[in-house]
């Protein structure tokens, strides 16, 4: 499993730079390149859009997984396995729209917090699957989704607008557009590859099926991708101070509309 994983990591990486060479070599024959130059010049933009594909990847991939190991591995039903699932909707609302305070606090670091929670939630996950008894399971998870949903809002937002304040005026709407599309495809990519793990890690133990194992293994696979995030958003925010106003809030963020100035 591990050989694969590496392999398909590679294929993936090889692809990657040939994109970025071609998209290069475009440019310097004189014709129109698909991603804006001004872009991938931007290291806030590019490493604020890997965060964003690792987070939103693993969020993806750790829902998923959770569905599939409560109602195939111990059996719940599916409003059961809703109502676990209930509570990392509200933290994400909640968090949402609080973040924005932390924001005009520490700038750019709310994102890192985000991350870092995140590990925690998916850590946890992983012991509870562990170590709770079935009994407790439920709640247990319950909670854990909690902390994951607070730390999803923490850093969607948040990082999505650094991400898009740091598109150069003239790509903005192609910047905006490349930074949803990579999202997809790391949900595609981590939709695929994590509950592969799951499955794998879950029915190929030498005593049996092993879903709690397989659901451990999977939370941390998730934890490495939230961790690979938050060390790329370290550089970005090092790399000088945020762009966000002190006082600024979302809607402050977005331009008066024309009719708005007449």
């Amino acid at each position: 499993m591990g050989g694969e994983a590496l392999l398909w990591g590679t294929a993936v990486c090889v692809l990657g730079a040939v994109f970025a060479v071609h998209q290069r070599l475009r440019v310097r024959w004189g014709r129109q390149s698909l991603v804006h130059p001004a872009l991938t010049s931007s290291k806030p933009y590019v490493l604020g859009t890997a965060v964003a594909m690792a987070q939103f990847g693993s969020s993806l991939a750790a829902f998923l997984v959770l569905t599939v190991f409560l109602q195939d591995g111990l059996g719940l039903s599916a409003l059961l396995t809703a109502a676990i699932s209930l509570p990392g909707a509200a933290g994400t609302g909640i968090s949402s729209a609080l973040a924005w305070r932390l924001v005009r606090r520490i700038g750019p670091r709310t994102v890192t917090l985000g991350l870092a929670l995140g590990i925690g939630a998916a850590l946890a996950g992983a012991t509870v699957a562990l170590c709770v008894p079935t009994a407790a399971l439920p709640v247990a998870l319950a909670g854990r989704q909690l902390m994951s949903g607070v730390a999803g809002g923490l850093t969607v937002s948040p990082n999505q607008t650094q991400v898009l304040q740091h598109a150069p005026a003239e790509a903005a709407g192609v910047g905006g557009a490349i930074l949803q599309m990579a999202q997809r495809i790391a949900a595609a990519v981590c939709l695929s590859a994590v509950p592969a793990v799951y499955l794998r890690a879950a029915s190929g133990s030498p005593g049996g099926s092993n879903p709690r194992a397989g659901y451990a293994l999977a939370c941390c696979v998730c934890a490495g991708l939230l961790a690979v995030a938050l060390l790329l958003s370290l550089p970005r925010r090092a790399g000088g101070p945020s762009r966000l106003r002190s006082r600024a809030t979302p809607a402050s963020l977005v331009p008066p509309h024309p009719k708005e100035n007449a």
